[in-house]
């Protein structure tokens, strides 16, 4: 015997494509909360007062406490992880493999006036080689990465509802 919804296929694949895309979006960031990069929290205690930075990001830091001043909070709301490939040109058939792994923070620091969305990168190849980044980012595009599939959830629940048909209604 099948089984009959009074619910439209294509509602049912818009929840369960809008659900993949939640979790692809939301699990990165729930992961780093519970397993946290030690490298990367030991560039955000270095940016506030006391902490000691990682050997490659001494400079990084130097920078960034120097141009906005020590770090006084810092909330984390994202991050990151990718990698690439590289291929040397200059005759070498050898492979870099560098891998990236930001986090991002709604920081505020002594010398600016509000809070600001500060993205703290770490870029590691296969060598052990590691380089630091602090820099500011957008807003905006933080918020657009966290509303579309929010939205798209919420359409695709909106769809998939159980209504009333109209001799109910009666």
């Amino acid at each position: 015997m099948a089984f009959k919804s009074s619910r439209p296929i294509y509602a049912i694949v818009l929840l369960a494509l809008s659900v993949i895309f939640v979790c692809a979006t939301f699990l990165p960031f729930m992961y780093s909360l519970l397993f946290p990069n030690e490298d990367i929290e030991r560039v955000v205690a270095a940016l506030r007062e006391g902490g000691i930075a990682p050997l490659d990001a001494d400079n990084v830091v130097d920078q960034a406490k120097a141009v906005a001043g020590p770090l006084t909070k810092a909330i984390p709301i994202g991050c990151s992880y990718g990698g690439s490939i590289g291929f040397h040109l200059s005759g070498s058939h050898e492979q870099t493999r560098v891998s990236q792994t930001a986090y991002i923070y709604i920081a505020w620091f002594q010398k600016h006036p509000g809070p600001m969305v500060v993205a703290i990168t770490l870029f590691a190849n296969e060598a052990g080689q590691r380089a630091y980044g602090i820099g500011e980012i957008n807003a905006g595009s933080v918020a657009r990465q966290y509303a579309i599939p929010v939205l798209l959830l919420g359409i695709s629940l909106f769809l998939v509802r159980k209504r009333k048909s109209p001799a109910q209604a009666l």
